[in-house]
């Protein structure tokens, strides 16, 4: 007796793995925003650091998911 058990191919995402991209995403620039902001309030230099940490979330998000979706391929 065979089980009909399907491999995963290697395009298929699963829901828990699109969610966890979506997770990474946010919370990388969340984690960059918050860095830049209490550098701001340390340094005294609003708005400065915040921006500067979201340009760096964002490029490290965009990165983290073009990566992931490389290694998907």
């Amino acid at each position: 007796m065979s089980e009909n058990n399907p491999s995963p191919k290697k395009g298929d995402k699963s829901p828990m793995a699109m969610a966890g991209a979506g997770f990474e995403f946010v919370s990388s620039i969340t984690l960059f925003v918050v860095g830049g902001y209490y550098l701001d309030d340390y340094l005294k230099s609003e708005p400065l650091w915040l921006l500067v940490g979201f340009f760096l979330g964002f490029i490290f998000a965009f990165y983290s998911l073009i990566k992931r979706a490389k290694e998907n391929e």
